[in-house]
């Protein structure tokens, strides 16, 4: 399993830090927030077994290899239908790493529909892979998820140079078949893919940029089984050093799987 989540407990897991997991310079690796987020769901839905509805995670530490982080759930209220849940997500030595607030549950409904509609872009075979940086770790998170991109380019100035006009990225994602061929599209890959929104960042600034999450959000609509997803990113806006934006994401098909958004520190790399 990709996110080795070890159980520790009945309301406790544990997850040990490594470079497949993590992101970064090859000598300072820490782990990938969105990686914290979707071990979190595995575990809310773990404990509560309920599927999550919404969840929203605030980064407030690094871990970094060869730590263990323990991810404590706190399952709040439990009605008929519908947990409230909370994750603390802490260190061997107490350091809290990240926290995450949550509603779980299903109810048994006819009505449905959706206004959020995927955008028109070639399929993933006809777009070309994205191209990763040198600096990296050759093990780290990046090997282990394929993206083409459809529209746009992947956290550097955009190809046609400048700023993009609309701030508008879209890309194609999956496991990546050569390194994890097992890797099911779940929540807990869902949420990592989610925490892919400050890529778009640069190439809105036409600038080789990006940042650290201070959050991620993530509501899900709907599950259906895909095996890839279409991921089309908005950068909102830039100011006094901070970025925000959001991600939607799609099955191959077109049905909206999940909405998220974020708020990060911004970098500027170049």
């Amino acid at each position: 399993m990709w996110i080795d989540l070890k159980p520790a407990g009945d309301t406790a897991f544990t997850l040990d830090i490594a470079a497949p997991i993590s992101v970064g310079p090859a000598e300072r690796l820490f782990l990938f927030g969105g990686v914290g987020l979707g071990a979190s769901l595995r575990a809310l839905e773990a404990v509560t077994g309920r599927p999550v509805v919404w969840a929203s995670a605030q980064y407030e530490s690094y871990a970094r290899p060869g730590e263990t982080v323990t991810f404590a759930v706190d399952e709040r209220v439990r009605g008929n239908q519908v947990s409230q849940a909370r994750v603390t997500a802490t260190t061997a030595e107490g350091r809290e790493v990240l926290t995450v607030v949550s509603a779980l549950g299903a109810r048994d409904m006819a009505e449905r529909g959706q206004w959020t509609l995927a955008p028109r872009v070639p399929p993933p075979d006809d777009c070309k892979p994205r191209t990763l940086w040198a600096g990296r770790h050759p093990d780290d998170i990046h090997s282990r998820i394929e993206f083409r991109i459809a529209k746009g380019s992947m956290h550097g100035p955009r190809a046609g140079g400048g700023p993009a006009p609309d701030g508008n990225i879209v890309m194609w994602a999956r496991p990546n078949p050569a390194v994890i061929p097992d890797q099911p599209i779940d929540t807990a890959f869902i949420a990592v893919v989610a925490d892919y929104v400050p890529s778009g960042v640069g190439p809105a600034l036409g600038r080789d940029a990006g940042g650290n999450s201070l959050d991620n959000s993530i509501r899900f609509h709907r599950r259906v089984p895909t095996d890839w997803l279409l991921c089309d990113v908005q950068i909102h806006g830039v100011a006094n050093g901070f970025a925000h934006g959001r991600m939607h994401i799609f099955a191959r098909t077109g049905e909206l799987i999940a909405t998220a958004s974020q708020s990060l520190i911004l970098r500027l790399w170049d």
